[in-house]
């Protein structure tokens, strides 16, 4: 059966087996990430917001701790593999085949180093092509584990695709996904690139419809979250199913629970999935708008 259930710690053997990618393993990256995977459905590539080490989306941002992915790739083509378990790196988005919101636990995230040493400006925004070392990386990569995954180039979304409407996501900028899904259908086919030499090219990206989203959709709530959003959640779950919950703003192993317990109770229409986590579905029946 295609696709694969739980952490891909198969990773890094994976991209060894290639023997055209250059790969190097982070320390402990089998055993890092927020929790575990659901059913594998596809890979998301990104591009970082400048220059990036694979160190820096192991350790995170003030904002966001890590891993904020599991692969990066830096300019000169060096794939790192960084963690195993769930990254932090889709956030809110929708894709047909892709539960709301839910990218994170769906998902192997591939950060691209932004190509160009100054980070992102006017002057590269639009129009300059990636490097050849990274536009390699990436095609090979992603092959390789898609035939692990017996999945086809179509399994390969872009965050602009996911998240375009939600986010505002343009990356990875400069690269037009159908593009990329047609360079590793063809790796995929077994086309042979002479010499690995770069691959035809467009740079103009293309926009991609993205469906329509209610007013649940943009609801994403996971342990470990702290804010307002949280005190809303924390405040419907006291009025519906746990009484005693303690309004704090923190989404603690305490807040979870309460989630767990509305998601599984027999009067759930449709059931939803005890997951403790709060996405569209279960923000639907909670009446929980942000």
């Amino acid at each position: 059966m295609p696709g694969w259930t739980g952490d891909p710690t198969w990773l890094l053997d994976v991209l060894k087996a290639d023997g055209q990618i250059n790969v190097r393993a982070l320390g402990g990256w089998d055993s890092r990430g927020h929790g575990d995977f659901k059913d594998i459905r596809g890979i998301m590539v990104h591009h970082t917001g400048g220059p990036a080490s694979a160190e820096s989306i192991r350790d995170g941002r003030p904002d966001l701790r890590g891993p904020l992915s599991q692969l990066h790739i830096s300019r000169d083509g060096v794939v790192s593999v960084v963690a195993a378990g769930v990254s932090w790196h889709a956030g809110t988005g929708s894709l047909p085949w892709i539960p709301a919101n839910m990218g994170n636990w769906h998902l192997i995230g591939i950060e691209c180093e932004w190509p160009y040493r100054g980070g992102i400006g006017e002057h590269n925004q639009r129009d300059e092509p990636w490097r050849r070392p990274q536009i390699l990386a990436i095609r090979n990569t992603c092959a390789a584990i898609l035939r692990k995954l017996a999945f086809g180039a179509d399994r390969i979304t872009t965050h602009k695709e996911y998240a375009g409407r939600s986010q505002g996501k343009w990356d990875p900028g400069n690269m037009d996904p159908n593009w990329l899904r047609d360079e590793i259908a063809k790796d995929l086919r077994g086309v042979k690139f002479p010499g690995e030499g770069t691959p035809d090219y467009t740079p103009p990206p293309t926009p991609v419809p993205v469906p329509p989203v209610d007013q649940y959709a943009g609801v994403l709530l996971y342990r470990g979250m702290r804010g307002p959003a949280v005190v809303k959640l924390q405040q419907r779950l006291k009025a519906v199913i746990v009484s005693q919950l303690v309004v704090d703003g923190d989404f603690g192993p305490k807040t979870e629970a309460a989630v767990r317990a509305f998601q599984s109770s027999k009067y759930r229409r449709p059931p939803l999935v005890a997951d403790g986590i709060v996405g569209p579905a279960t923000a639907a029946q909670l009446g929980l708008v942000l």
